[in-house]
């Protein structure tokens, strides 16, 4: 079989079942009663594993109804998650097939010609939805990233914990990873942590607040309702406020608590939002001073109604902070100086987000990309790239890229962005293409034919002018670069973005199905029309 271009995707997927050195084609079915099999009956494919499971029931390669009743159960059931793209899924059935075919075999109730080659479909199926991009994985890596380790804001322990959970997934992969040390900025800590059930408040900065050691102020919430002179009574003393926003400035709440002999302050608002309250006392407190939500806010009351709440307030700042890129390369063999392609995302998040969708997605993606992308033949070098400090300002892209050797620059190809892939929001359904300058690139035409090829709503695709992602350096390189998002059809973004609401229940994998889909198949044939050495396909094949 020769394969020479890239024709749809599943193109793709045939290279990959040749790697593994099987095909079909290579065991016979020899049943002397019967037509030899059709060659086009013999392609992967579960319509045909079942035609196949018929005429061996009817050839009498399968010694019952029952038996063969059995075989075909299971590979209906396959069949189900391989048409829900659930491919993880469908791998691990097919592999439990084999055990249930093995026992057959051994019972004398399957020929032996019969599972040598249902054995050899089944593997040639795992092997096809193998290199398929599957959001079933990608959800995987994103609850260990948003839930697991949660918040991973540059700087800190969950950042780092995060960038060795990535090296650890790209070395399982086979690439050759290695971490990307750089210094950021000093660092402010804030935190409200409910010791009743050690779960962190997110907060908003007060501008004139006093700031903590370290390990910042311990002591029971005392309710104080809206902050007036007879909201605080001489038990409020050595404890943390809680007051509403509302009627009386910030500054008036704050000195009042200070007065009752408080230890620090939290105003929560007095309305609806998903981003903490942020006041401003327009003087100096000689205590911590933070702002929160009324949910939030609410929330701790609920607490207090039942018993005691106490909690840990700290405002402190970091110095000596370091962030990390995670880097993983494939080179290709006997090529001297290959061409560079990147595909990158940003791990970080902001503060007190898990940021499940910003860019937990876009990080989980990338890893399924290398997956996918891990056995596929090129002449192109490819890195994927997990930046740090993204949210402060493209640090770690920045860091990575202004470092590259002027060689390494002159050879880099292309940058493939991943970033927000999985809003559930129900109006980001679009697929925006982001460049920096708003003009269409390399990247936006392999996107835009892949839509046509694989029959999607060309409604759905929008290209946007934008920067604020890593995407950013490349393009100032001189790089194609572009970032992949879902958004609105205005190239909006989820009310949930930026905030603690950011949440692995708030991302859709459908969505990054549809995007993954677009975007694997925009890169495969990227590289396979760039494939300067177009015999390795053939010989491959």
């Amino acid at each position: 079989m020769k394969i020479r271009r890239f024709g749809a995707f599943m193109s793709a997927v045939l290279i990959s079942s040749t790697l593994v050195g099987f095909s079909p084609k290579n065991i016979e079915y020899n049943n002397p009663g019967t037509a030899a099999i059709a060659e086009e009956q013999l392609e992967a494919s579960i319509v045909n594993l079942q035609a196949l499971l018929d005429r061996m029931e009817k050839d009498g390669d399968i010694a019952s109804p029952a038996v063969a009743r059995t075989l075909k159960t299971h590979v209906t059931a396959v069949g189900h998650y391989e048409n829900s793209k659930s491919y993880k899924k469908a791998i691990k059935h097919m592999e439990s097939f084999h055990v249930l075919l093995n026992s057959y075999e051994s019972k004398r109730m399957v020929s032996e010609n019969a599972a040598n080659l249902l054995r050899d479909y089944a593997d040639a199926l795992i092997s096809k939805w193998d290199v398929i991009f599957d959001s079933g994985r990608v959800m995987d890596y994103l609850h260990q990233l948003s839930v697991e380790i949660g918040p991973r804001v540059a700087g800190t322990e969950g950042e780092k914990k995060a960038a060795e959970y990535l090296k650890s997934q790209f070395q399982s992969l086979g690439y050759d990873t290695s971490i990307q040390e750089f210094a950021i900025n000093n660092r402010t800590e804030r935190t409200l942590r409910i010791l009743t059930n050690n779960k962190e408040i997110a907060l908003g900065a007060a501008t004139g607040s006093a700031v903590t050691g370290e390990k910042g102020v311990t002591g029971a919430i005392y309710h104080a309702g809206l902050g007036q002179p007879g909201d605080f009574s001489d038990d409020a003393k050595g404890k943390i406020a809680l007051v509403q926003r509302g009627e009386n400035s910030f500054w008036e709440k704050v000195q009042n608590a200070t007065d009752a002999g408080a230890i620090g302050v939290v105003i929560y608002d007095n309305v609806d939002s998903l981003s903490p309250l942020r006041p401003t006392l327009n003087n100096n407190s000689s205590i911590p001073v933070v702002g929160t939500t009324k949910e939030l806010g609410e929330s701790i009351l609920a607490q207090l109604s039942k018993g005691e709440v106490k909690a840990n307030l700290v405002i402190h700042t970091h110095t000596n902070q370091t962030s990390q890129n995670v880097i993983a390369v494939k080179k290709p063999k006997n090529v001297v100086n290959p061409e560079i392609v990147y595909i990158t995302s940003h791990y970080d998040s902001v503060p007190y987000s898990p940021g499940a969708n910003d860019d937990g997605s876009g990080t989980s993606t990338i890893v399924e990309l290398a997956r996918t992308l891990k056995n596929f033949p090129t002449d192109k070098e490819l890195r994927f790239i997990a930046f740090g400090a993204e949210e402060i300002g493209l640090v770690g892209s920045n860091y990575y890229v202004n470092n590259l050797p002027k060689e390494d620059i002159d050879r880099s190809l292309i940058n493939f962005q991943m970033e927000m892939l999985g809003a559930k929001y129900e109006p980001a359904s679009y697929l925006a293409v982001n460049t920096v300058d708003g003009k269409a690139n390399t990247a936006w035409d392999y996107t835009n034919a892949a839509f046509d090829k694989l029959g999607k709503d060309k409604e759905k695709l929008i290209l946007f002018r934008r920067g604020s992602s890593d995407h950013v350096p490349f393009h100032n390189a001189g790089i194609t670069a572009a970032c992949f998002n879902m958004g609105t059809s205005d190239g909006g973004l989820e009310p949930e973005y930026h905030t603690y609401h950011d949440t692995i229940e708030n991302v859709s994998p459908e969505r990054i199905q549809f995007a993954g889909d677009i975007i694997s198949k925009a890169i495969f044939d990227f590289l396979a029309d760039h494939n300067s050495q177009g015999k390795v396909l053939d010989e491959a094949s």
